[in-house]
C-alpha cells in the first residue's frame, strides 16, 4: 500500500473542489449547450487556478467528508436564519433594540471551520461578525437576546461537529 503523499492529497482535493465547483454551477445554470458548458468549465478551471496561485485553496478538509453532513447543515442554518429573523423583526416592530458588541470564541481548529461559523454568525439576522482574530470574534448584534443565543455555545458546537 502506497504511503499518503501531500501532493497526492493536495491533486485529489484539488479533483473533488473541481467536481463540486462544476457541479454547483451547472444546478445554478442548467444550461446544457457545448459552448456554454465551455464556458462554466473555463470558470470553474480559472476559479481553482486563481484559488492555488493565491495560495487560498485550503486542503485542511477534503470536502467529501463534508457532503454527507452538509444537508443537515443546511436544513440546521435555515432554521437558525427563519428563528433569528422572527426574533429580529419583532425586536425591530417593538422598537426594543439595543445594539451590543461582545467577543465570543471559537473553537474550531482549521480555518475552514473558523470560516463557516464566522459566516453563520453574519447569515443569521441581527448579528455581524465584526472581526477574527485567532479563536476569538468580534461581533455585533441587534439585542442582548441574540447576543445571549450566541453566547450558548450552540452554534460553535455545531459547526465544530460538521468538521470532525
Amino acid at each position: 500500500m502506497a504511503k499518503n503523499n501531500p501532493d497526492s492529497f493536495k491533486t485529489v482535493s484539488i479533483i473533488v473542489y473541481f467536481v463540486i465547483l462544476f457541479a454547483l454551477w451547472f444546478a445554478l445554470s442548467g444550461y446544457l449547450k457545448p459552448l456554454l458548458l465551455l464556458f462554466g468549465l473555463i470558470s470553474v478551471v480559472f476559479v481553482l487556478w486563481m484559488s492555488i496561485r493565491s495560495k487560498s485553496l485550503n486542503y485542511d478538509v477534503l470536502p467529501l467528508k463534508l457532503l454527507f453532513k452538509l444537508p443537515i447543515y443546511w436544513l440546521w442554518l435555515i432554521r437558525e436564519i427563519i428563528k433569528s429573523g422572527l426574533t429580529t423583526t419583532k425586536i425591530i416592530w417593538k422598537g426594543e433594540y439595543s445594539p451590543v458588541l461582545f467577543k465570543i470564541k471559537s473553537s474550531q481548529k482549521s480555518e475552514t471551520g473558523k470560516a463557516n461559523y464566522a459566516n453563520a454568525i453574519t447569515l443569521t439576522p441581527g448579528t455581524v461578525t465584526i472581526e477574527v482574530d485567532k479563536d476569538t470574534f468580534l461581533v455585533h448584534a441587534l439585542s442582548k437576546d441574540l447576543s445571549d443565543d450566541l453566547k450558548s455555545g450552540e452554534m460553535d458546537k455545531f459547526i465544530t461537529d460538521l468538521h470532525r
